[in-house]
């Protein structure tokens, strides 16, 4: 292996280059980005350009990877497209040639890749980088010759994808069909992914813009910030889907609820219609109050297209709703559909019991137990983008029938309904409710206070699961059961610090603090941060 290319092994290489445009543009400027690069640790630099490669070899020491961008027949940017381009970076002191590999040639009017990689290696005797799209591209190019590998056009040709982060599949496909090196590049944003090209075959890592454009960096934030601050000026339809009801309001800027409007469900009626009423409700919302989008809390399962791929009975004909699409084109706005449970976590989170803390495991019992998990002031989604369970943490083998379908869920055993058989198990007289349980317990009955003990037990013992999985920075309990008070709330705590990893013991337990407006809360605000 050429001993520039050893060099490189393991490392971050900067690519210091400048457009007209920026403050850093010229030969000096690269120079001292070099030296930078170099104090901070880089192996290595890559840069554009005969004056610049020869400013930054006067100063530093590193292997350079040398390019010549250059505007080719209308065409747009090709690198290094000809012999002559690299050449004029090689007699500037460039050790490596990346050049333009992908298969936009020879129709453009370039040499083939392959002739280019020939022509360079036998006339320069330089090694060559082929910057690449695709993987054929990458196994051409090494079948050609090229000594190195690069995944910097991924995303950047018409026919690759791209996408907000660095192209970690086809890094990993080219490490595993190679046997020269593959260097990583393109929208590499933070360290940490950086890291991962490496654990994923990378043998070197092309940082740019997010260390060498200054301009750029700050236009992320400032655009950043400016889309926080629009969305948060705007007032918010939220909108809580239940199997009972429907709740709708007008959140402001300040959090505060201006509209308000409940109505019966009727889901025996069916999806559509179930739809159709909670838009009539939006409409009378907007009439009232000027809204710039819509969320959507609701049961079942969420896709990240805002359509329900599953659902519990309580909703007849909800799986398959395309919600987000259908309000979406009935209103003209901008719409984001969320989980019920998950949508009163986030609203706990930012705007009630678990203000100030870093991560907050919210969980709602009522006839169902649902929740989730939000860090950083964001519902942690999971592998499959549709967040967590807590109602369906595994606490008997081969137990209780949930709704669900399974055997042995906390749902079957923590949730509303759960309280009358609790209570009808210690007492002659059976309850057919669980608000019946709670109404006997205040009376002093003996068996209701049982019963509440007992399923706030189960509950407890469930979330020592979640909390030695999760380590959260509190808990939230919210939901009809939970408004049962004191007594529910401390039968929890309990059986959670009996269960639950001793270390963890202290993690805080409260009760929601939003009540029953959290559906509507929840779902403005994850409305608000899709927008």
């Amino acid at each position: 292996m050429h001993p520039a290319i050893e060099r490189l092994r393991g490392g971050l290489i900067v690519s210091c280059q400048a457009g007209v445009i920026d403050a850093l543009y010229g030969p000096e400027a690269m120079a001292k980005m070099a030296l930078a690069a170099r104090a901070g640790g880089a192996v290595g630099i890559r840069t554009n350009g005969r004056d610049d490669v020869a400013a930054i070899r006067r100063v530093v020491s590193l292997p350079i990877i040398g390019i010549d961008k250059q505007e080719w027949r209308g065409l747009g940017i090709r690198i290094t497209p000809t012999l002559e381009a690299a050449r004029s970076v090689v007699e500037a002191g460039a050790d490596i040639v990346a050049v333009d590999a992908t298969r936009r040639a020879p129709e453009d009017g370039r040499i083939p890749p392959a002739e280019l990689i020939r022509l360079i290696h036998e006339t320069l005797n330089v090694p060559v980088m082929a910057d690449i799209a695709t993987l054929d591209e990458g196994l051409a190019a090494a079948e050609a010759g090229a000594d190195i590998v690069a995944s910097t056009l991924s995303g950047y040709t018409a026919y690759s994808q791209g996408g907000p982060d660095p192209d970690y599949a086809l890094v990993h496909q080219l490490a595993s069909r190679l046997q020269v090196p593959v260097i990583a590049e393109g929208r590499v944003a933070a360290p940490e992914q950086a890291r991962h090209l490496l654990e994923v075959g990378a043998y070197a890592v092309v940082v740019g813009s997010m260390i060498t454009k200054p301009r750029w960096i700050t236009e992320q934030y400032a655009s950043a910030m400016r889309s926080f601050r629009s969305a948060a000026s705007q007032s918010v339809v939220g909108v809580d889907i239940g199997g009972t009801k429907i709740a709708v309001g007008v959140l402001d800027s300040a959090g505060q609820i201006m509209h308000e409007e409940r109505l019966p469900t009727q889901a025996q009626e069916g999806g559509e219609a179930v739809l159709r009423r909670a838009g009539d409700a939006i409409e009378r919302a907007l009439r009232a109050v000027p809204a710039a989008g819509i969320g959507v809390s609701t049961g079942g399962v969420i896709d990240d297209r805002g359509r329900v791929i599953f659902a519990t009975d309580a909703l007849p004909g909800w799986a398959g709703m395309d919600i987000r699409g259908t309000l979406a084109e009935r209103f003209g706005l901008p719409v984001a559909v969320e989980n019920d449970g998950q949508a009163a976590a986030l609203a706990e989170a930012l705007l009630g019991a678990g203000q100030g803390f870093r991560s907050v495991l919210g969980v709602t019992v009522g006839t169902g137990i649902g929740g989730g998990f939000i860090v950083d002031g964001r519902i942690y989604r999971g592998g499959s983008a549709t967040g967590i369970e807590p109602g369906h943490i595994a606490v008997v083998r081969d137990g209780r029938l949930c709704p669900c379908g399974r055997h042995g869920c906390l749902e079957a055993y923590a949730s509303g309904g759960c309280l009358a058989l609790e209570y009808n198990a210690r007492a002659d007289a059976p309850l057919s409710t669980g608000e019946a349980v709670v109404a006997a317990a205040e009376q002093g009955d003996r068996a209701a206070l049982e019963a509440i003990q007992a399923v706030a037990g189960w509950l407890g013992y469930g979330l020592a699961s979640a909390v030695n999985l999760l380590n959260p920075s509190v808990i939230v309990i919210g939901g009809g059961v939970a408004r049962i008070g004191d007594l529910y709330l401390e039968a929890v705590r309990a059986a959670l610090r009996r269960q639950v990893y001793a270390p963890l013991r202290e993690v805080p337990l409260r009760a929601a603090a939003l009540r029953n407006r959290e559906g509507i809360i929840g779902a403005a605000l994850v409305g608000r941060q899709a927008f």
